[in-house]
């Protein structure tokens, strides 16, 4: 159930990470796994980011959504980070996502 919770969590944050460039948010439909997640599920979900990002460094889509589940681990230097890298790849972050960042940080970019 775990490993499967897991998957479910990768899916959601990674959208479409193979077009980077064309999607910005995961389908919103979901949107409610993403909310529910214990931090074991947000540290494996990074472990799979970090893999992919591994495996193609120049994966925007990865860092991007390795950068969501640092924020929902208030990790908010981490998340900074990979929304930098994603940018400079490219990537068009979403402006809501952003604007928290922005305030559970104090980080105005």
């Amino acid at each position: 159930m775990r490993v499967l919770l897991v998957l479910i969590l990768a899916l959601a944050l990674t959208g479409c990470s193979t077009c980077a460039k064309k999607a910005s948010v995961p389908p919103s439909g979901n949107k409610g796994v993403v909310k529910t997640v214990r931090q074991d599920d947000l540290n494996n979900a990074i472990m799979v980011f970090t893999k992919e990002i591994a495996n193609n460094p120049r994966n925007a889509g990865a860092y991007y959504n390795r950068a969501k589940a640092y924020y929902l681990k208030k990790e908010y230097a981490e998340s900074w980070k990979d929304v930098r890298k994603a940018e400079s790849l490219g990537f068009k972050i979403d402006e809501k996502f952003l604007a928290k960042l922005k305030k559970a940080s104090g980080i105005n970019k």
